[in-house]
């Protein structure tokens, strides 16, 4: 009698158990989107945080230089990160990336990739003055960017029709949003449908890489 009491409470324990298990999976499974919402808001307020360093150096750099802009063309094989970086206006190459990608810290400091995208025009040799930008509260000179041709950060965005998706563009991947530096130096994460209303200089943006970074949209 005692050893089939001892089974019976054993029995019982287990069930129990079950019963924890059971409820502590289904609270895991409530939980865990509230945790990776929570993680991302994280990531997009760092990623701010990285953006208005580099827009500080990039400040910097126009001080310096009778406030023109340095080029985000490659031709001569040093991208806009490396001249930043050379110069030591900037230190810590991390803050050149967004952190909700994946990034070779080695491209980011060496070659350039995987960066925040600086605004490009087609003429590579076009040397842009801060005076030109009028609304400077609008006029963005840095966001995420994405390559869907790359399946990378790129180092520069273009803003001309074309859907090559060869190009860099702005990239949604902030809860379907893309944070962006403006000239006045404040940062702030932008819907699609309020992308068409910011301007840089005389660009528009007409394109922009969706949060997955499969493709690109139109945002007119």
């Amino acid at each position: 009698m005692a050893l089939k009491n001892k089974i019976s409470g054993a029995c019982f324990t287990l069930v129990e158990l079950l019963i924890v298990i059971s409820i502590i999976a289904i609270l895991a499974a409530m939980l865990l989107p509230a945790l990776k919402k929570a993680r991302d808001s994280v990531k997009t307020i760092s990623c701010l945080n990285r953006q208005k360093q580099t827009g500080l150096a990039v400040q910097s750099y126009l001080s310096d230089f009778s406030f023109y802009f340095h080029s985000p063309n490659d031709s001569d094989e040093i991208k806009w990160t490396s001249k930043l970086m050379a110069n030591d206006y900037i230190t810590n190459g991390d803050i050149l990336c967004c952190p909700s990608t994946k990034y070779d810290r080695y491209s980011t400091t060496v070659s350039g990739w995987y960066t925040y995208g600086a605004i490009y025009t087609n003429d590579a040799s076009l040397c842009i003055s801060m005076k030109n930008y009028t609304e400077t509260t609008k006029a963005y000179i840095l966001a995420c960017s994405w390559s869907v041709a790359a399946q990378k950060p790129f180092f520069r965005m273009y803003t001309t029709d074309s859907t090559s998706e060869a190009y860099g563009r702005p990239y949604l991947i902030h809860n379907n949003k893309v944070n962006m530096y403006f000239l006045d130096g404040h940062a702030e994460s932008r819907a699609r449908e309020s992308l068409k209303s910011i301007i840089s200089g005389l660009i528009t943006i007409r394109y922009a890489a969706e949060s997955s970074g499969n493709c690109y949209i139109n945002v007119q």
